[in-house]
């Protein structure tokens, strides 16, 4: 879907901020160009990565992934317009730009797991919501008037749904930052209790220096 990239990199900027690990999560710049490279490139480990991904967070869309799979897949170079893969001749981009963005989260959702478990879950299921809605936007694409409320309602439901989890990934980070302005704040407290100590401590220290044998 058209705002496939946009949504897949405002997930990616709150789960760097809310895990505290942004230094470790790639920037969305360079995910975009993992997606453009692997429309370019089309490895076969893509396609199995895809689907394995399909399987643990949208089952339901892993028949119409195979469905979208040309049966001949001619390789050839790809022309970028406005920095997007253009293919020259196959037909294939719309399944191959599939299998790039979800092979792209699979990695990302993966990489978060290794730290954390819940966060990755929870992105997960948002990255489920996304397959599905871009799903629904290709039913409603080829669809005739009057099946196209149906479908607008179907991605009301996922977007909705999507907006609760983005929600849940939100607390969490007001969690953290509570827990750790929390920290500071108690820390802050001792050393103002201790402050007399801590001044004494700092002085001798610097009397025993000024006085030891050079």
């Amino acid at each position: 879907m058209a705002c496939r990239i946009s949504a897949f990199v405002g997930v990616l900027g709150l789960v760097a901020a809310s895990s505290g690990v942004a230094q470790d999560m790639p920037n969305p710049q360079a995910m975009q160009m993992q997606v453009q490279q692997i429309m370019q490139q089309r490895p076969r480990e893509a396609e199995a990565a895809a689907r394995a991904f399909l399987i643990l967070v949208a089952p339901n869309l892993v028949s119409s992934l195979d469905s979208m799979r040309p049966g001949l897949i001619i390789k050839e170079p790809l022309v970028i317009v406005e920095g997007v893969p253009q293919s020259l001749s196959d037909g294939s981009d719309q399944y191959w730009g599939e299998v790039a963005q979800l092979t792209v989260q699979f990695g990302m959702v993966q990489k978060l797991a290794q730290r954390d478990s819940a966060r990755s879950q929870l992105v997960g299921k948002m990255f489920g919501l996304e397959a599905n809605a871009r799903a629904q936007q290709r039913a409603y694409r080829t669809a005739s008037e009057s099946s196209r409320p149906a479908i607008r309602k179907q991605i009301e439901v996922l977007i909705t749904q999507h907006f609760d989890l983005e929600d849940q990934l939100r607390a969490r980070e007001i969690a953290d930052i509570e827990r750790r302005l929390a920290d500071v704040r108690a820390e802050s407290q001792r050393r103002r209790d201790k402050r007399a100590e801590f001044i004494k401590f700092a002085v001798d220290d610097i009397v025993r220096d000024a006085i030891r044998p050079r």
